[in-house]
């Protein structure tokens, strides 16, 4: 495996480190977690790391005046596309990627919310990175319309979040769903942020928990096998 560093960037006190981070560890990557948030430096990219992840939070693309960090992990996603490191964004981190696209990062203008299991459709263009459909977990307020240029890889409930995932050029790709997420941060969503429960669009805790034991499994298989492809694609051992 390379031994080059893999940047995950965080956003918050997640309570443990999420399924894909550990899968990443195994596989041999030097995984190296940042986390701006508390004042940690993000790097200075070469163009010879093995990639970048940009993961979830409790931020607000719509905030960004307020987080200076995150208008740094902005030049952090010009960077990595312009020396070609590959680039996952996960929830907020594919918000973030959008933005610095020109896309267009909001609420749902009705006011609903997402935070459970839902079906998530494949386009054709998808369907080299997705088998079909499958159920996703999403936790979000705010999602994004298509970048420019981009290839839209999958969507979900049109009056919810209608756009999951995208890819631009060969090394950057978005999901606005959460596949890394494991029962213990799942644990730690219903707990922290038990006052969003209820809200139009939400599932209860009992519909998320007994979606949880119904599809993250599948949903781990195909994450862990994307992660493999993704990078061992574009860094070869």
């Amino acid at each position: 495996m390379s031994e080059n560093p893999l940047y995950v960037i965080e956003h918050w006190a997640v309570a443990e480190p999420d399924a894909g981070r550990r899968h990443l560890i195994a596989r041999g990557h030097d995984v190296r977690v940042v986390e701006p948030w508390r004042g940690e430096t993000l790097p200075a990219l070469t163009g010879d790391e093995a990639g970048v992840m940009i993961m979830g939070g409790p931020q607000m693309v719509t905030d960004l005046a307020s987080h200076a960090y995150l208008a740094d992990e902005c030049r952090l996603i010009e960077q990595a596309m312009a020396k070609s490191v590959p680039l996952v964004g996960v929830c907020l981190g594919s918000q973030l990627i959008a933005h610095v696209l020109g896309a267009s990062v909001g609420f749902n203008p009705h006011g609903r919310m997402a935070m459970g299991f839902y079906p998530l459709d494949v386009t054709p263009a998808g369907r080299a990175f997705f088998d079909g459909p499958m159920m996703a977990l999403s936790g979000n307020q705010q999602g994004w319309t298509a970048p420019s240029g981009a290839t839209m890889l999958a969507h979900g409930d049109p009056a919810l979040t209608p756009n999951q995932a995208f890819r631009t050029g060969d090394m950057t790709i978005g999901f606005q769903f959460h596949p890394e997420v494991t029962r213990p941060i799942l644990d730690q969503w219903q707990t922290e942020f038990a006052a969003h429960i209820g809200r139009p669009g939400t599932r209860s805790k009992a519909e998320q928990d007994a979606g949880f034991a119904r599809h993250d499994a599948a949903l781990k298989r195909w994450y862990f096998g994307f992660l493999d492809r993704w990078f061992q694609t574009h860094r070869a051992t």
